[in-house]
């Protein structure tokens, strides 16, 4: 009787601490899953809120080496239109014709080549990377109190001919050192 008792105290214990794991898990895909839907929504308002010089029947939405994220925004944008635009999504890497996004989000760290690189054409592009501005980057993602900001360097913008409206500009906010 006492042997059973411990087995079934055992089981118990062996599956509070099992669910306790698996909620752990959960809540941090939760947290993945609710910051992801921010950034596709944020790409998706700084490209509503930015001019380029030449319009085009599709959009092209490019995402820097990270095919999952890529897949996201396809899922996300795949009835959406920007102004009377189609709105395309594709995965790009070093080699890939950067020559046909419009926006490239970088999710990871890039290097200050291919921003330069990037820089010299009309491409909105945004990243999470610390530096990013520095770098050459457009708009700078960054988690701030468990909350999603953004940055923007207006005159690297204007530099590669682009145009950000002032009601976006305003919303910028510098990151804390």
């Amino acid at each position: 009787m006492i042997c059973s008792i411990r087995r079934i105290l055992h089981g118990l214990i062996l599956f509070v601490g099992m669910s306790s794991y698996a909620m752990a898990i959960f809540a941090e895909d939760e947290s993945i899953v609710r910051e992801n839907k921010i950034k596709t929504a944020y790409l998706f308002r700084f490209s509503q809120f930015t001019e380029w010089a030449e319009k085009s029947a599709v959009f092209h939405y490019c995402v820097y080496d990270d095919e999952n994220f890529s897949e996201l925004l396809k899922e996300a944008y795949r009835y959406k239109t920007l102004g009377e635009s189609l709105i395309e999504v594709q995965s790009i890497n070093n080699q890939s014709n950067l020559n046909s996004c419009q926006l490239i989000f970088f999710p990871r760290s890039v290097s200050f080549d291919l921003l330069t690189k990037i820089s010299q054409k009309p491409i909105l592009t945004i990243g999470m990377q610390k530096n990013f501005t520095q770098l050459g980057g457009v708009i700078y993602l960054f988690d701030d109190n468990q909350k999603i900001h953004f940055f923007i360097d207006n005159n690297v913008a204007l530099r590669a001919g682009l145009k950000i409206s002032s009601q976006l500009l305003t919303l910028s906010k510098q990151p804390t050192p």
